[in-house]
């Protein structure tokens, strides 16, 4: 997405736009546009401190999000804990598609959880599902 993607400009937002701030460590969460689009940056740029960003690419009106939005967005990755085969780490990833890296086990509660984000698509827990029983 460039600067003269229109659905760039019909988004009218001053860089950066100040969310609020993060209960948990007082940072700043701010809303800004970068080369692929606009993403929310929790905390300031600093010098030698990469902050942690994520890209709102799913939310089609940037001026109405909200600090909760941005904080659900900012989470991710989120580690569910270890693999019982092989103990390394299980990691959710918000992707465009999918969650990324998940267990079976996870899997299917995550089907079974009404939020689209932790859920992917509906329809494929009736596969997952018959997957598991043929098993």
């Amino acid at each position: 997405m460039t600067k003269k993607d229109p659905e760039h400009q019909k988004n009218n937002v001053q860089e950066p736009k100040l969310l609020g701030l993060n209960p948990g460590s007082n940072e700043k969460v701010l809303l800004k546009s970068g080369p692929y689009g606009y993403y929310v940056q929790l905390g300031e740029d600093r010098k030698g401190h990469l902050p942690k960003r994520a890209s709102v690419s799913q939310i089609k009106n940037v001026d109405s999000i909200t600090l909760e939005q941005a904080l659900d967005l900012l989470q991710y990755p989120v580690t569910l804990g270890n693999h019982p085969d092989d103990g390394q780490p299980v990691i959710l990833k918000l992707a465009r598609m999918k969650p990324n890296e998940v267990t079976l086990e996870k899997a299917l509660q995550l089907l079974q959880s009404n939020d689209v984000r932790r859920c992917g698509r509906p329809k494929r827990k009736v596969v997952v599902e018959e997957a598991v029983k043929a098993m």
